[in-house]
């Protein structure tokens, strides 16, 4: 079953015919998953161990969990993944890939393997159909509301921990649920909310944070720049990527800002995250565009990410790279002759 737009009929069931011969399976989050990814994952492994016994299922991720909540999430919510460094392929006969697509950049599944079952909610891409079960759904807000739809066609039980993760996983990628938010995902909502743990909930949304954390952002704000409605950043070096996304979603917060690139270098990558508050311009299109012969990209109508390796690139060309990826943006979303002004310029010690 291949299918790349709208929901397959029965997939659930699809999945598990394709699936029942399959003695070892692997299932693959996005490089530094975000809680959909990792909920998505947990919701899969959950249907395969009550449907397929005596299978054995893995959660495998590459990066880092960086985020200090979606530690908190792993921690608190008993979610186990193995880092992808620590994989042999050979030993698995089944792949899933959730939350993303091959080839795109987002995973280090290596180029040999080509998942044979591949569920997300990002646009389609064209390597995408050369894997032998596909469900995309780009309308639907969220990876998990796609696999809570599998457990429910299934009648199979949610407890409170994985109600918990699936819940946080669709608010995460809704932006708090006041984006790309479908009639599915409404679904959704209503079904887990009378099966969470809030307590739990709250601990994981509100951990506490090293004061590094707090020193990055002022960095981040001071090197910020305002082009009318268009706010960028560049954050420097990195010891967390999941920070770009965070900081982006914070500044686009702003009064009359309506864009938001924040971008910064973790390891050999130039990571960014783009951010919009307009309708009709799909902020993961822009991504791709400014990307274009310089790394890999993608997103939704108003989150999108990307990175540029940096591998073997001398000091001087990763600013180049930069500036370019700066210039790029700023053209794409008009603001390409605005002189640029500090965010918030900073006051000299002898002001009162």
């Amino acid at each position: 079953m291949n299918q790349d737009s709208g929901a397959p009929v029965h997939p659930a069931r699809v999945l598990l015919e394709y699936a029942a011969d399959k003695r070892s399976i692997l299932i693959v989050c996005h490089n530094n998953p975000d809680p959909d990814s990792m909920a998505a994952a947990q919701a899969l492994k959950h249907l395969f161990f009550l449907k397929l016994p005596r299978r054995k299922v893995v959660i495998a991720y590459g990066g880092i969990v960086g985020r200090a909540e979606n530690r908190q999430m792993m921690r608190r919510l008993k979610i186990e993944m193995e880092n992808i460094n620590d994989i042999d392929f050979k030993s698995f006969s089944l792949v899933c890939l959730v939350d993303s697509q091959p080839r795109t950049g987002n995973s280090d599944i290596p180029r040999s393997v080509i998942p044979q079952v591949v569920i997300d909610h990002h646009p389609a891409r064209s390597f995408t159909k050369k894997c032998a079960f596909v469900d995309i759904r780009p309308d639907y807000g969220s990876s998990s509301t796609i696999i809570l739809e599998y457990l429910r066609e299934l009648d199979l039980p949610v407890d409170r921990k994985l109600a918990t993760a699936l819940f946080y996983g669709l608010k995460t990628d809704t932006g708090g649920f006041s984006r790309s938010l479908s009639k599915a995902d409404l679904e959704a909502l209503n079904y887990l909310s009378p099966r969470i743990a809030p307590r739990t909930l709250g601990l994981i949304e509100n951990p506490p944070v090293p004061k590094g954390y707090y020193l990055k952002y002022v960095e981040a704000i001071e090197q910020a720049k305002q082009y009318q409605d268009v706010i960028v950043t560049d954050m420097g070096k990195l010891n967390n990527p999941d920070m770009v996304a965070e900081l982006a979603d914070f500044l686009l917060r702003m009064e009359t800002i309506r864009w938001v690139l924040a971008m910064g270098e973790y390891k050999d990558e130039l990571i960014l995250s783009v951010r919009t508050s307009r309708r009709g311009w799909w902020a993961g299109k822009i991504a791709l565009r400014v990307l274009r012969g310089l790394g890999t990209g993608g997103g939704h109508e108003r989150a999108a990410g990307g990175k540029v390796s940096f591998n073997e690139v001398s000091p001087e060309e990763r600013r180049k790279i930069r500036d370019r990826v700066a210039e790029r943006f700023l053209k794409i979303v008009g603001v390409g002759g605005v002189e640029g002004k500090p965010l918030f310029p900073l006051r000299s010690q002898d002001q009162p």
